[in-house]
């Protein structure tokens, strides 16, 4: 019966410990809020259309539509159990077309911010594709020729995933002006935005 008393107690000692531990926590002002520059011109370059549309040397086409964009900011106090402070901008798109009625992967690009930390970080998901970091691989500014067209000022992201199948993504060309211009498969195959 002493032991119910105490475990009670405790409890009591835990609940309260919670209640002004959310009381205390951290409400950033609004320039710790802010999405490093380079980031958010990054996601905004890939959602300046509502469709991407790549081709391939065999003037085969794949498209991916957009189907959300968010902007989210999680900055307050609550009580009890607080969600840690960032700011998230997302955007989802769905592949489309006959090749890829079987294909059920996850297509999304967001960009965060962790006031606690300061850092801005990306994250991509595209056909297997992944990346993630709070650091952006150098921005090249030579120039490529991909599937004969000529392309400047790019990232070129690529994934540190194992990959199986021949279509899945392994390098993703993304600029920082113009979005998505292009990507590279497994089997070797490269793909053009059609618009670039």
């Amino acid at each position: 019966m002493f032991n119910d008393y105490r475990m009670k107690i405790f409890s009591c000692y835990i609940l309260i410990c919670f209640g002004l531990y959310s009381c205390v926590s951290k409400v950033y002002p609004d320039e710790r809020m802010g999405i490093d520059s380079s980031f958010l011109k990054l996601f905004n370059s890939v959602v300046q259309t509502d469709t991407f549309s790549f081709k391939n040397l065999n003037d085969d086409r794949k498209s991916f539509v957009v189907t959300k964009v968010d902007s989210i900011i999680s900055n307050k106090k609550g009580w009890f159990i607080n969600e840690a402070p960032y700011k998230l901008l997302r955007v989802n798109f769905r592949e489309s077309g006959k090749d890829t009625l079987h294909l059920e992967r996850p297509n999304e690009v967001f960009v965060n911010k962790d006031p606690a930390t300061g850092k801005s970080s990306l994250n991509i998901e595209f056909n297997n594709f992944y990346f993630y970091d709070t650091v952006l691989p150098l921005l090249n500014h030579d120039t490529i020729n991909i599937n004969d067209k000529k392309i400047t000022n790019y990232y070129l992201f690529k994934t540190s995933l194992k990959l199986k199948q021949p279509d899945d993504v392994k390098e993703l060309y993304i600029s920082p002006a113009k979005g998505f211009i292009g990507f590279k498969t497994v089997s070797g195959e490269v793909w053009i935005n059609e618009q670039e």
